[in-house]
């Protein structure tokens, strides 16, 4: 699917999803916004054509060479991001590609994300003139999905809390808690890798000389809730090890109590099978077999020994 977005005459944005590609592209004017959203190799091939531009492949945009992150010449600026999205019940990073030429901004991606949703939704509402040219839809979409960014950080943070309380005041030391735990800690090394890649994009972004003044601004404020980001991640991610941790710390003093029930449950019960083992042997003499206060004796002295054992490991604090 291909959609542009150009200026009408009065410099309100509109948008128009090509059905037939290879005749509409050449009839627009003032574009400045060309996004590709799982096209076609023929989609792909119009647009290179039309407008002088080469795509990264999908092998190149997933390589993390500097080369294939960021590229800049005199004429065009080329990038990769990477976008964290949430597929099949997990997340994973979908790449992104970016250019820059002549004012229009070029972009591809094989996912449908919030990130552009947002910005097409925002982009309707601008008055006229308020937006000429692609550089500015770039940093729309970088800030917006910065701010999604953050959302991502601040639900990780919320699900880390309610871990936190289930396993030192509910007392839960289920094999969920450990895998969901993690998931987490994934999820985090997930996001820090995203937002560092963006970090190195922006930073590339504020040394070119085709980016203008004002965007610039705009990319120091990015990049300042960029570095706010990493240290949250950061510290998140630490918390995680110490939840893990003190996880995996409790579970060890729960199997260790657990192990010394059965030691001393085998403790106690070892001295009345042992006068019971004595008294079950068939040896001939045997005086105590024939006395009548025998039996009751030697329960007597099971019970005597099961109890002193007891009363010991108590005095020791062992129970």
């Amino acid at each position: 699917m291909i959609r542009v977005f150009y200026l009408n005459e009065v410099q309100e944005i509109k948008w128009v999803k090509l059905n037939n590609p290879e005749d509409e592209i050449q009839d627009f004017q003032n574009v400045i916004w060309i996004d590709l959203q799982s096209p076609s190799e023929q989609e792909k091939r119009i647009v290179e054509e039309v407008y002088g531009i080469e795509f990264f492949t999908p092998q190149e945009a997933a390589e993390i060479e500097s080369s294939s992150r960021y590229y800049e010449d005199q004429r065009v600026i080329e990038a990769n991001n990477t976008f964290v999205v949430y597929e099949n019940k997990f997340y994973v990073a979908r790449q992104v590609s970016f250019i820059l030429k002549g004012g229009i901004l070029f972009t591809l991606r094989n996912n449908d994300l919030k990130a552009f949703a947002d910005v097409v939704r925002r982009l309707k509402t601008m008055p006229p003139g308020y937006i000429s040219r692609g550089t500015q839809i770039w940093m729309m979409i970088l800030e917006t999905r910065i701010d999604l960014d953050a959302d991502f950080i601040e639900y990780l943070s919320r699900v880390t809390n309610h871990i936190s309380k289930k396993i030192i005041r509910d007392k839960e030391y289920q094999e969920e808690i450990l895998l969901k735990l993690t998931e987490l800690q994934e999820n985090t090394i997930l996001i820090r890798e995203s937002i560092i890649d963006k970090q190195r994009v922006v930073s590339s972004l504020l040394k070119s000389i085709m980016i203008p003044d004002e965007e610039k601004e705009r990319l120091r404020i990015v990049i300042k809730d960029i570095n706010s980001l990493l240290q949250h991640a950061d510290f998140s991610f630490q918390r995680l090890e110490y939840l893990q941790n003190t996880f995996l710390g409790l579970v060890n003093i729960e199997q260790n109590h657990v192990i010394k029930i059965f030691t001393v449950v085998t403790v106690v019960f070892l001295p009345p099978t042992l006068i019971a083992s004595i008294y079950g042997m068939n040896f001939e003499f045997m005086p105590e077999l024939k006395w009548t206060y025998g039996y009751p004796l030697s329960l007597i002295m099971m019970v005597t020994s099961s109890l002193l054992f007891l009363w010991y490991f108590k005095q020791k604090k062992w129970l």
